[in-house]
C-alpha cells in the first residue's frame, strides 16, 4: 500500500466523516483496529467490515472521494484548517472524552486548542440582568492578567456576552458551533464573528462540515465537544428543560469540574434547571475565584499570583505540606450522583423533546414539496408525524420497502429529508 501524506489523508478523514456523520463510535472501532483512515476506506470499497452499519451502507453511494476532495480543496482556499484526531493540532482535552471527534473544521487561532486554561461557559438564550452581569464581571475577572481561553457555543445570550467578555478583557475565546464554519448562524452574532476571527485572540471550530445548516439535532452532539474542550464548565443561568443541562451531563460523564451560578430568586422558573446541579454535587460558583482555585490544583504554573485572585486562598489551603496533601479530589467534586444523573437526563430527554416538537410546530406550510407524487406523499407524511421508521412510513402509505428506500435515499440527497439511526427518517 502506497504511503499517504497528511495532506493526501485529508479527502479520506472528509470522506469517512460524511459517510458516518458527527459522534459515530462506529468510526472510531474502526480506526482503532485498522489504523488510518485509508485502511478504513479501502476495508469498507472492498465489502470486509461486515457489520458496517446500514446508514453508512447507504451513505458510501451518496458521497464520493471526488466531494471530499473538494471540501479540502474549499477549506484550504478559504482559510478553513482540518484537523484529523491524530493531528498535532488536535486539542488534547478533546482526545479524553468518550466520543471525540474523528476532524474538525477551525477557523482562526488553532494556538488556542493547547492553551491549558480552557472553561465552558453555558446558558440560556435569554438571560436575565442579573446572569448577563454574573457572566461579564467573572470572565472579565478570569480574563485578566490570566491566559485564560473561554470556550462557549455562540448562541446569542450568555454565550455571546462570554465571547465578548473574554475578549473585552484581553482574554481569549472558541465558538463551538452546530452548523458549518461558512454558514452565518446566529445572524445577530455577524459582528461577533467577525471580532473572533480577528486580533488572533479567537477560533471558531465545528465538526460538520462547510455548508451544513444548523439542524436542531446537530447541537446535543455538538455539546460533548463544547464540554469536552474545558478543564471545567460553567452553568451561568438554566430553566428546567434548558439545552445547558445536555452540556451539563456531558461535563459530567467526562468527568471535568462542574460549576453552577447560584440562582438570583429560587422560585424564579428562568433558574429552575441550575437548582438540581448544586444540590447534587456541581460546585456552587460565587466567584471567580472558585473557578481559579480549581485549575491552581493543576495548573498553577500557568496562574498569575494576585492579592484578588489564587495567592490568598494558596495561603488558606496549601500553607504546609500537610494541607498540600488534603487537596480536593477533583473527581469527587464533580462525579455525579445517582440522582444528579436521573435528574440531568431526564431533564435533557425532556428538552430534546420539546426542540423536535417545536421545530415540527414551527414549520412553514410553505415549504417546497417534491414534483414527484409519491415522494410528495412522503415528505408530506414525515412533515405531519415527526420521525418515523421506514417500515411505519411504508405501512402508512401502502408502499414497496425497497421501493420507499430508494425514494428517501433521492429526497435526501434533494434536502427534503435527513435520514436518522436506525432507519428513522425525519422532513427537513
Amino acid at each position: 500500500m502506497a504511503e499517504h501524506t497528511k495532506d493526501e489523508l485529508l479527502r479520506y478523514w472528509v470522506w469517512l466523516s460524511l459517510v458516518f456523520g458527527a459522534g459515530s463510535v462506529k468510526l472510531l472501532s474502526y480506526l482503532q483496529r485498522l489504523g488510518s483512515p485509508t485502511d478504513v476506506y479501502e476495508a469498507m470499497q472492498a465489502g470486509l467490515l461486515r457489520d458496517l452499519p446500514p446508514q453508512a451502507q447507504k451513505a458510501m453511494t451518496a458521497h464520493t472521494v471526488g466531494e471530499a476532495d473538494s471540501i479540502v480543496y474549499f477549506c484550504k482556499t478559504h482559510g478553513i484548517a482540518l484537523l484529523p484526531i491524530d493531528s498535532e493540532d488536535y486539542p488534547p482535552l478533546l482526545r479524553e472524552i468518550g466520543a471525540p471527534p474523528v476532524l474538525l473544521t477551525a477557523q482562526g487561532n488553532t494556538e488556542l486548542l493547547k492553551k491549558p486554561l480552557s472553561l465552558s461557559v453555558v446558558g440560556t438564550r435569554h438571560p436575565s440582568p442579573y446572569t448577563e452581569r454574573v457572566t461579564h464581571t467573572m470572565i472579565s475577572a478570569l480574563c485578566n492578567g490570566n491566559d485564560f481561553v473561554i470556550v462557549s457555543g455562540f448562541a446569542k445570550g450568555v454565550d455571546a456576552v462570554a465571547h465578548t467578555a473574554a475578549l473585552d478583557a484581553g482574554g481569549s475565546t472558541v465558538a463551538v458551533l452546530g452548523c458549518g464554519l461558512n454558514v452565518n448562524y446566529p445572524r445577530e452574532n455577524q459582528a461577533l464573528r467577525e471580532r473572533i476571527l480577528t486580533g488572533g485572540h479567537g477560533l471558531m471550530i465545528s465538526e460538520y462540515m462547510p455548508g451544513t445548516q444548523p439542524f436542531p439535532a446537530n447541537f446535543p452532539k455538538r455539546n460533548r465537544i463544547l464540554s469536552g474542550l474545558g478543564y471545567a464548565t460553567a452553568v451561568m443561568e438554566a430553566a428546567a428543560r434548558s439545552g445547558s443541562l445536555v452540556t451539563a451531563q456531558c461535563a459530567a460523564d467526562q468527568g471535568r469540574y462542574l460549576y453552577c451560578v447560584p440562582p438570583a430568586d429560587l422560585f424564579d422558573p428562568r433558574y429552575a434547571g441550575v437548582i438540581p446541579l448544586l444540590r447534587d454535587g456541581s460546585i456552587p460558583l460565587m466567584s471567580h475565584e472558585d473557578i481559579l482555585m480549581s485549575y491552581y490544583s493543576h495548573y498553577p504554573q500557568y496562574l498569575v499570583m494576585q492579592e484578588n485572585g489564587v495567592k490568598p486562598s494558596e495561603r488558606l489551603v496549601f500553607s504546609d505540606e500537610a494541607a498540600a496533601d488534603a487537596k480536593p479530589d477533583a473527581a469527587a467534586l464533580i462525579r455525579p450522583t445517582g440522582s444528579f444523573r436521573e435528574e440531568v437526563q431526564k431533564a435533557a430527554q425532556e428538552y430534546l423533546t420539546e426542540q423536535k416538537a417545536a421545530e415540527r410546530s414551527a414549520e412553514d406550510d410553505d415549504r417546497p414539496l417534491p414534483e414527484d407524487a409519491e415522494e410528495r406523499a412522503i415528505v408530506a407524511f414525515l412533515r405531519e408525524h415527526g420521525d418515523t421508521y421506514a417500515d411505519d412510513i411504508a405501512a402508512a402509505l401502502d408502499l414497496d420497502l425497497s421501493a420507499l428506500l430508494s425514494a428517501l435515499t433521492m429526497l435526501e440527497l434533494d434536502g427534503y429529508v435527513e435520514s436518522l439511526f436506525g432507519k428513522q427518517y425525519r422532513a427537513v
